[in-house]
């Protein structure tokens, strides 16, 4: 699935209108739909804002070959605020992807110390 398709399925499963998608991007109705027939490509800044503003990753708008949105945060989960990333969060993301495995699983273990930590603590 394209850009397209993927921006236009996400604005009808809120459901919004192109016009009203246009307003929380801060493009005009004619560029929505432009994106949507895939006439022109969205700009990094507006590329953000919608994954942010749907909750998908930015590999999901870009990746053909992923046909359901790849949430950061799964629905259903406890841990699931119901809200976008701030750009802490997606700082921590990008620099998270660029370590290697090794270091990956380093700072996974820690944040599972920290927040079994706060968890205990919490209980108390």
């Amino acid at each position: 699935m394209d850009i397209g398709k993927k921006i236009k399925t996400l604005r009808l499963a809120k459901p919004l209108t192109q016009n009203e998608l246009a307003g929380i991007l801060g493009v005009s109705k004619s560029t929505m739909s432009n994106y949507e027939r895939n006439i022109s490509t969205p700009d990094p800044d507006t590329i953000i804002k919608l994954a942010s503003y749907f909750n998908v990753s930015v590999d999901y708008l870009f990746n053909d070959g992923m046909d359901k949105p790849k949430d950061l945060i799964k629905e259903g989960n406890s841990y699931n605020t119901g809200k976008a990333l701030d750009k802490d969060e997606w700082n921590a993301i990008y620099y998270y992807r660029r370590l290697s495995d090794e270091q990956r699983d380093y700072i996974k273990g820690q944040m599972i110390q920290l927040y079994q930590k706060s968890s205990s603590s919490n209980k108390s």
